[in-house]
This record gives structure tokens, C-alpha cells and sequence, in this order.
């Protein structure tokens, strides 16, 4: 089995990770749609609110960026739906998907109002800012449905049951 502790590394360094680093990857992106449940039920909660936010923000990342951004001479070591599957499958099924109309609001929310301290976040506090929705929330979820569907079955192993349970907006 590979260094996991490699898997940082080798990405930084314009490599694809290896089977055992995307296994390793796998947990973290089950917790995240986990995460996105647990928020949404509690965005009643301060806590509940940001934390949504913040998950939707990672698994907007997460499904819709098909391409790591390199900085400084040095590639992000982001972990991508794409990895998962052959190149430009997971982007052609990605951009097929029709994203609700608040998509945009909420991306914009989750980057001003909770993922770091911005002026622009008292005045959209202020004016009322953007709920979490459930629109967006159901569309990450239902978008997790299809890229788990589009997993070989060597791989969707990785992540269990699946999406978490009750994972409905309501």
C-alpha cells in the first residue's frame, strides 16, 4: 500500500492520486455529505447555519471544479469528484446537471458570510442575507447520487451506505 502521508505531495506536484490515497480521501468525503445533513438539520443553530455554508461551499468545490488550480509553481491539493473517474467523465455528467437558481446566491453567502471575515458580510447580515436553501441542498445531495452512481463498484465500496440517511430537506 502506498504513504498516504504521499498523497499531499504527489498531488502538489501535478500527479493524479494513487488508489490507495483516493480510498483514504473517500471517508472524508462521505463525513462531508454526512456534515451537510447534520448542518441542515440544525440551521436553525448559528452553528447549524455556518456550518452548512461551509460544507455546501466544499462540496461545490468538490463536484465542479474538474481541475486542480496550481499556485506558486505548486498544484492545490484538493480532492476532486473528477479523480474518481476517467478524465472528462465526471465533468460532461457534472455540467449536465441543472443547478437550482439560488446556486450562484448560495456559492456567494458561503463566501462571504461564513467561510472568512469580510465587510461584505455585515451588509448582507444586515439586508438579510441568503438562507440556506433547499433547493441547494438537495441538489448536492441528489448530485452525490449520481457521481456515486457513475463510481466502478471497486470504489463505491469506499463509501458504505451511501449518502446519510434522512437525507432530505425539510
Amino acid at each position: 500500500m502506498a504513504d498516504r502521508s504521499r498523497c499531499s505531495d504527489e498531488v502538489k506536484a501535478g500527479g493524479a492520486p494513487s488508489e490507495p490515497c483516493l480510498e483514504a480521501a473517500a471517508a472524508h468525503i462521505a463525513h462531508d455529505l454526512d456534515l451537510l445533513q447534520v448542518a441542515w438539520d440544525n440551521r436553525g443553530l448559528r452553528v447549524g447555519w455556518t456550518l452548512w455554508f461551509i460544507t455546501a461551499r466544499a462540496l461545490m468545490d468538490f463536484f465542479f471544479c474538474y481541475a486542480r488550480k496550481k499556485v506558486r509553481d505548486e498544484y492545490q491539493d484538493d480532492v476532486l469528484a473528477t479523480d474518481y473517474l476517467d478524465p472528462g467523465v465526471w465533468q460532461d455528467v457534472a455540467e449536465g446537471l441543472s443547478r437550482p437558481a439560488e446556486y450562484a446566491a448560495v456559492r456567494e453567502a458561503a463566501n462571504k458570510l461564513s467561510a472568512h471575515l469580510t465587510f461584505a458580510r455585515v451588509e448582507m447580515r444586515e439586508s438579510g442575507g441568503v438562507p440556506p436553501s433547499a433547493a441547494v441542498h438537495e441538489f448536492l445531495l441528489g448530485t452525490a447520487t449520481v457521481w456515486l452512481n457513475q463510481l466502478a463498484p471497486r470504489r463505491r465500496v469506499w463509501f458504505g451506505r451511501g449518502l446519510p440517511s434522512g437525507s432530505r430537506a425539510s
